[in-house]
């Protein structure tokens, strides 16, 4: 439905736009406007072209539109749907998360600390989402015909239909790449699932929107140990979750605690509990091939060929008082360098970038439980992934936002997180009213949409905490006529 604000900036355009044409014919091919015409007009000393690198597409503008037009909807309490609302801040939206997004502007703008997006893999699926963009392959051959592509003829047609694939994904998942960015705090994180179908336009969009310098990386998710027959007999068994930051110099992840069991003090160090250290690195200089003489035995120390000393030769008098360097008073015994737990960085160690040990199959098994006939959704991602990434990236008061909430996962999630932790995070789950086939399990166990199981495993697994935070508030988008 098309607002009064978008009709009104639609007949201004068009005015400026006749205006310019009076004065600038010449810019000007037939009723459109030419940029290159116009860019040749003014010389390349008038303007500033930042667009020298984009991913680009058709109908890309009509995606950036749609994250600028105004909602005329609002957010509609469902008394009866909800549980403890009086006692928990957690939403549920049922409707379109292009306009749940903007509803929710107004309220949490720069105050979510994680938006988690699980969008559609684009593996040949529809999108279940009323902005549309099922493009007739007439106006997209049309559209390639007047690009630099060249004359597209039949032998061409798979990649016309694979282009078009790719625009409707794009044009879905841009416009909430925007909207998202402004709910973000300047500490904020995005983590975007993905497969090898769009993985790399993915990343490109988020280049876009956050920009490339507050990309962070990408987590590779093994989440299947099992590969299956295929034809070339190469199967993946993995997806990604890329990671974007609003501001990556303010971000930080947790990290995971190190393994301290080969620390010990057998000989009493005053310096507390040590472990062996290797004194030698593979770069340095000539400076660094010093001999160290053994005070004791006399015997002198080189690094092993190709090797070097990790430290300056002003520290061996140093260390040895201290006793972090140890001389042995035997021939043909190397010394001792110790490494001093006191003298670590942090506690922690960085987090890999490889997630292993946690399947799809414990997704399936987390519903089973909830379901013991028969679960209604398949593949949701396991709880256990979500809290992985979301312990590692949200403190114990924080908002985590899932815009394609599907079954519900990340509102489970927090649920165990708040439990195990006794903390109170908050989630905002949105899901889109997608109808569910009757063939489906879904609909055998009596739900009519996702959003229909989504809401219902919510209740069941808020039963199953026991922390004050277990509530929901259902909300459904309303529009006005």
């Amino acid at each position: 439905m098309t607002s009064k604000a978008s009709l009104l900036n639609s007949y201004k355009k068009q005015k400026h736009l006749r205006g310019l044409r009076e004065f600038l014919p010449q810019v000007f091919d037939g009723e459109l406007l030419d940029i290159q015409k116009l860019k040749a007009f003014l010389g390349e000393e008038s303007y500033i072209d930042q667009s020298n690198f984009e991913l680009s597409w058709f109908d890309k503008n009509l995606a950036i539109n749609k994250a600028k037009e105004e909602c005329n909807g609002q957010l509609v309490f469902v008394k009866e749907k909800s549980a403890l609302s009086d006692q928990s801040e957690n939403l549920f939206i049922e409707g379109d998360n292009l306009d749940a997004l903007k509803l929710l502007k107004k309220d949490y703008q720069e105050k979510i600390k994680l938006i988690y997006i699980d969008p559609p893999y684009n593996t040949g699926k529809n999108f279940g989402y009323s902005d549309n963009y099922q493009l007739a392959s007439d106006d997209y051959l049309e559209y390639l015909n007047h690009s630099t592509i060249g004359r597209v003829d039949q032998l061409k047609q798979h990649r016309i239909e694979s282009g078009e694939l790719h625009t409707q994904w794009l044009n879905l998942i841009f416009p909430r790449l925007i909207l998202s960015k402004d709910l973000l705090s300047e500490d904020g994180v995005v983590l975007l699932s993905i497969d090898e179908s769009e993985k790399a336009n993915a990343q490109l969009l988020c280049n876009e929107v956050f920009g490339e310098e507050n990309f962070v990386g990408s987590f590779v998710w093994e989440n299947r140990s099992i590969s299956n027959d295929s034809a070339n007999l190469f199967s993946t068994v993995h997806e990604y979750i890329l990671v974007y930051a609003r501001n990556k110099s303010q971000l930080k992840f947790k990290g995971e605690e190190k393994d301290f069991s080969n620390y010990s003090n057998p000989d009493y160090d005053a310096n507390g509990d040590w472990t062996p250290d290797n004194p030698t690195a593979a770069s340095g200089n000539e400076k660094s091939r010093f001999p160290i003489i053994n005070p004791f035995t006399g015997e002198e120390y080189l690094p092993p060929n190709g090797r070097f000393w990790a430290f300056s030769e002003s520290r061996v008098e140093e260390w040895s008082k201290s006793g972090k360097m140890v001389f042995p008073k035997e021939l043909g015994k190397r010394f001792l360098l110790k490494k001093y737990r006191n003298e670590l960085r942090s506690e922690r160690k960085a987090i890999s970038s490889v997630i292993t040990d946690i399947p799809t199959l414990k997704g399936t098994k987390e519903l089973k439980d909830l379901y013991p006939d028969e679960i209604p959704f398949k593949h949701p991602k396991p709880t256990e992934l979500l809290i992985k990434l979301f312990d590692q990236l949200t403190g114990n008061e924080d908002f985590i936002m899932d815009i394609f909430a599907g079954s519900a996962s990340t509102a489970h999630a927090v649920y165990k997180m708040n439990k195990l932790e006794a903390s109170q995070r908050k989630f905002i789950c949105i899901q889109n009213k997608e109808i569910l086939s009757q063939n489906t399990a879904g609909y055998r166990a009596g739900f009519n949409t996702i959003a229909d199981v989504a809401i219902d495993r919510i209740e069941r697994a808020g039963k199953q905490q026991t922390s004050n935070n277990s509530g929901v508030n259902y909300f459904r988008i309303s529009y006005s006529k």
